[in-house]
């Protein structure tokens, strides 16, 4: 068994009266690998079926069985066969060779520390809200199936996120629970003598203590931060209540939990990260106390530690939308941050401008997302498309570099398959598929393979797939009735809504405006044409959560309420209440389409839809977030055009035009077939299967991070760090220099000449106090190609070393033909010789040669 490069902590659980042979049960419930494995759950199942059906929670299972019932499984061989088995699965998961021991052997004992505001692992644990949350969590999943050691750091809320209730007249209500975590799968961290390990961190207010609980996935671990606890008063007990909760101080006051907290936590628990991967903004205060840590344990100043901490930090933006950047009132800033700062040998004001930002309207504020792509070695965007919108968003960070060459990349999110996969399609795969397909997550020729599966058992599998839903639909339905006190006879009918052999789309997220979730009722009579067609009808499903402070989003959900609860929509267009993990399994494995229409480009990702191929469906969708890089035109369709739009109202209305279009005269001709002939849906299916499985999950998307991100990061460390951090004191005077030196910086003097195929070029810069070593100069090309912009770049060399007060750079060669009428740039930028730093450093000059 390969162990981790840190000593788990001690925990303490509540005592379950187990048998001595069933003990194991206890250690795999604490466990979440068993929320991706089948033969786990229908161990819980198999114990109470009745009670894991309603609750899905192994340790309130194993707590409220009663020892008469023990006592029976212990003579049920096959009970005791299938546990054995599976705690067999588990040791044999846990001690298996991993991609990252087989491909990067050294690296293998590598930490990464993960921090997040929220995961979403399973429905049993709701401390996450949406998107974020959902890819934490698949993101912490996958880390264990590579072998990679991985701790994530977040939050344990006590009431979670709202559990979500749309009364009768269409108006969502927001319902929290108060968890108790003694009966869900965590584990309170202590020490030796068995009480609580705690840090503390300093408020306006006094100290605010913070506990932690650990929570086991697979290989990973989560440590979970917790301040409701009765070391501390009313208030700063309220502070991990809820999740996205509450006003501006108790937004900052959480991020300080996390941040700061998260990091005391971590020293206090002897765990020593290699790389520290901030999943946005939210986390960013981490960088500070980590800096502070430097600073003490090194002695090093605040811009030396910052290099140091810069080398081992990486981190992930996940929206181009302005208000999911995460940004306070400067004040507040103040208010919370003026004595720390003193621990760091800064003033007030020095913080601040590590993450001001002023917008249109010349307002000013302190954005997490600058400070964290300040003091990152590497930064990310979660799709191609959100790449390149995230350089375009940031890209005054690195003042006079063109956007398209700012240091901000791009790794595609993906789902964790063994998640999200119905049972019925992982059997079907199992029986047509070659070997394991689960150890064959990235090898796309292999999933080329489900092209052999007959159509005849794919349309079966869905099938049966959609009655089991539609089944689940109305019981949620005919529940949230009763609630509401509908009439009886509403009640009744809700058991003959939906049909399995119709044409089924699914539309579930956080309804949010930019979203359009009410974009197919642009056109009620088109709309009601479609679902109301005798011979081939279409029905719609819609799930949902608005953020309670947003009133837009709510409005939206009542909207679609009222318009389900029209005579001829009823029973064909329906809203399904409290979103969560459970209910997004049933919508992606029951669905035949998932319907997908942000306004472009403002999707960052949108990971739903990369859910549902792998369960036999379709995408719909707008070409933004993922689906651009997964569209080819056989697995799927697309809706609207891949262009941008200065007016909203004219791209809404081209987008609404085309969704009617493609679904009119392309989707549901190709869904109902022709004469009992469906083979070109099928075909489509098998086509989305095979592109969209081996490159959007993420298996594929970790060892991505770990091959652009991680690596480096763990190589950048280990080199500034080295000899008494002698490269990052060193950087930290070259920046200054930088900064005191670009000012001057200028060329004097450029010859330019092109004489038959020979290209000559010198050129004098004054460069102050930089040596020529500091600087690389290049001639830059930019011209058309194929209807885009593209560019060549040549770098010229430095002569006869600093002669006066200039320092010349040549460049002899021969030109490519199609470049002699092309005018060309001269740029100089700013090089770190030692770390090869160039764009990231953010200076360049120009010079247009005549």
């Amino acid at each position: 068994m390969t162990h981790p490069p840190y000593i788990r902590p001690q925990t303490k659980i509540p005592a379950i009266n187990l048998p001595q042979q069933l003990k194991g049960l206890q250690d795999l419930a604490y466990n979440l690998w068993w929320s991706w494995n089948p033969e786990a759950q229908a161990v819980f199942a198999a114990i109470d079926a009745q009670a894991w059906e309603n609750e899905h929670n192994p340790i309130k299972l194993l707590q409220k069985t009663d020892t008469a019932r023990f006592s029976q499984m212990l003579d049920d061989d096959q009970f005791m066969h299938k546990f054995q088995q599976v705690q067999k699965a588990l040791k044999n998961e846990l001690s298996r060779p991993t991609w990252l021991h087989n491909e990067y052997h050294s690296y293998a004992d590598k930490l990464v520390v993960y921090l997040c505001a929220e995961f979403g692992l399973h429905e049993c644990l709701p401390i996450y809200s949406g998107g974020l949350g959902i890819l934490a969590g698949d993101h912490t999943k996958s880390a264990s199936d590579i072998g990679l050691p991985f701790i994530g750091v977040g939050l344990m809320y006590r009431n979670g996120y709202f559990k979500q209730e749309i009364d009768r007249s269409g108006k969502q209500v927001s319902v929290y629970q108060e968890l108790d975590f003694n009966c869900l799968p965590v584990q309170e961290i202590v020490d030796d003598n068995g009480k609580a390990v705690t840090v503390a961190v300093d408020f306006p207010e006094g100290k605010v203590w913070i506990k932690a609980w650990l929570c086991e996935v697979g290989r990973s671990i989560l440590i979970l931060l917790d301040t409701d606890f009765a070391q501390n008063d009313k208030n700063a007990a309220c502070i991990t209540r809820r999740l996205y909760g509450g006003d501006r101080e108790m937004r900052i006051s959480q991020e300080i939990v996390l941040g700061i907290g998260g990091v005391r936590m971590l020293k206090k628990l002897g765990i020593k990260p290699a790389v520290w991967h901030m999943n946005e903004g939210h986390v960013a205060f981490s960088l500070l106390e980590r800096i502070h840590y430097m600073m003490e344990t090194n002695e090093l100043a605040f811009e030396e530690a910052a290099e140091a901490v810069t080398a081992s930090t990486v981190f992930t933006t996940h929206t181009p939308v302005p208000a999911g950047n995460e940004a306070f009132s400067l004040p507040l800033v103040d208010k919370y941050f003026s004595t720390y700062c003193q621990k760091l040998g800064i003033s007030i004001t020095g913080l601040l401008h590590l993450g001001l930002l002023e917008n249109e309207d010349g307002d000013k504020f302190f954005s997490m997302t600058i400070l964290a792509l300040r003091l990152s070695c590497k930064a990310n965007g979660v799709s191609k498309l959100h790449g390149l919108v995230s350089k375009k968003m940031w890209a005054f960070l690195w003042e006079n570099v063109p956007a398209q060459e700012n240091p901000i990349t791009s790794i595609t999110n993906g789902i964790h398959a063994q998640t999200w996969i119905a049972p019925e399609y992982a059997a079907l795969f199992d029986e047509y598929l070659p070997q394991d397909w689960r150890r064959h997550l990235t090898d796309k020729s292999y999933w080329l393979n489900v092209h052999s599966i007959p159509d005849k058992i794919l349309a079966e599998t869905s099938q049966n797939l959609k009655r089991r839903f539609i089944t689940f639909v109305r019981t949620r339905l005919k529940q949230q009735f009763e609630r509401n006190r509908l009439s009886n006879n509403l009640i009744a009918a809700a058991d003959n809504w939906l049909d399995p052999e119709t044409l089924t789309i699914g539309f579930a997220r956080r309804f949010a405006t930019y979203k359009r979730a009410t974009l197919i009722f642009s056109d009620l009579k088109r709309l009601e044409k479609l679902v109301n067609d005798p011979q081939k009808p279409v029905q719609f499903i819609f799930a949902g959560k608005a953020h309670p402070a947003d009133t837009d989003g709510q409005a939206l959900i009542k909207k679609i309420w009222k318009i389900s609860q029209m005579p001829v929509f009823r029973g064909k267009i329906i809203l399904l209440e409290n979103y969560d993990m459970e209910l997004g399994r049933q919508l992606v494995q029951g669905v035949d389409i998932w319907l997908n229409n942000p306004r472009r480009p403002l999707e960052a990702s949108g990971t739903s839809g990369q859910k549902v191929p792998i369960n036999g469906g379709l995408n719909f969708s707008v070409l933004d977030g993922w689906w651009p890089e997964a569209f080819d035109g056989t697995n799927g369709w697309d809706i609207g055009e891949e262009k941008e739009y200065d007016d909203p109202k004219i791209q809404d209305a081209d987008d609404a035009d085309s969704l009617y279009e493609t679904f009119e005269n392309v989707i549901i001709p190709t869904y109902y077939g022709s004469k009992n002939d469906r083979s070109k849906w099928f075909k489509m299916v098998k086509s989305s299967i095979a592109t969209v499985t081996p490159v959007f999950n993420t298996e594929a998307m970790l060892c991505n991070y770990f091959e652009q991100l991680y690596k480096f990061a763990i190589d950048r460390k280990t080199k500034t760090n080295a000899a008494d951090f002698a490269l990052a004191r060193d950087l930290s005077i070259f920046k200054e220099l930088l900064q005191e030196n670009w000012p001057l910086l200028h060329c004097t003097c450029v010859d330019y000449s092109v004489k038959k195929d020979k290209l000559l070029v010198d050129a004098e810069l004054y460069l102050g106090e930089l040596e020529p070593e500091d600087v690389e100069i290049q001639l830059l090309y930019s011209y058309p190609k194929n209807g885009r912009e593209t560019s060549e770049i040549f770098t010229l060399e430095h002569r006869n070393g600093k002669a006066g007060y200039t320092s010349n750079f040549e460049l002899a060669r021969k030109i490519p033909t199609h470049l002699k009428k092309v005018q060309p740039q001269l740029r100089v930028l700013a090089k770190h010789a030692e770390t090869d730093q160039k764009i990231e450093l953010g200076m360049m000059y120009t010079k247009e040669i005549e």
